[in-house]
């Protein structure tokens, strides 16, 4: 089962801009899919910190030096790390997934949230469906679409949060599957590999 949150999550953290966008090939402009941005230009700020890499997935983190904000206030440091994979329609590989989760604390509360990018172009109503070996779990709705920017193609986002039931389907599974729609009744399924998924959830829960 998943949890809708509330669209107040951000849209992309300083951990999970930077694996999102790894890896987004050319794509021709008049196609359905992202495009990357034209002047070529590598993302700022160091490289995140790869913690573990199970299977397909991979556990990075990047940690935020503490300073002051726009007001003048301190900020102490954050660090944020993510689990992330990434998907791709072998017919058209300009098509991509990204799946970002990460495990939030706070006082005597956590929540994993699930956030999926997914091209611009998407069929926004629909959200993004999830079955896990070929059984429907539910839907992730989209909360906003980005623009390009220097960095990163455009990219829209749904974000919900993993309750426990689907995080125990995620570990006993083999295989889930994401599926975006480009207009209703035509879907495009693309595959997470679960292998490796356990060993990465712990990871990324030891070191959130």
């Amino acid at each position: 089962m998943i949890r809708i949150c509330s669209a107040g999550l951000l849209a992309a953290t300083v951990a999970g801009t930077a694996l999102a966008q790894q890896q987004q090939p050319p794509a021709n402009p008049k196609q359905f899919g992202p495009r990357v941005n034209q002047g070529g230009a590598a993302p700022a700020g160091p490289a995140p910190e790869l913690v573990a890499e199970n299977g397909n997935w991979k556990v990075q983190c990047e940690t935020r030096p503490a300073g002051k904000d726009e007001n003048g206030k301190d900020v102490p440091e954050l660090r944020a790390c993510a689990m992330v994979q990434v998907s791709r329609d072998e017919a058209r590989p300009q098509v991509a997934l990204s799946l970002i989760m990460r495990y939030q604390k706070q006082g005597d509360k956590s929540a994993t949230m699930m956030q999926i990018m997914a091209p611009i172009g998407v069929f926004l109503p629909t959200g993004v469906a999830l079955e896990i070996d070929g059984q429907a779990v539910g839907r992730v709705p989209f909360v906003r679409c980005l623009p390009q920017t220097r960095v990163s193609p455009p990219l829209c986002t749904a974000t919900a949060e993993a309750q426990a039931a689907t995080l125990e389907k995620m570990k006993k599974g083999s295989e889930a599957n994401f599926i975006i729609y480009e207009a209703p009744g035509k879907s495009i399924k693309l595959p997470i590999s679960l292998n490796g998924f356990t060993a990465s959830y712990k990871a990324l829960v030891d070191n959130s």
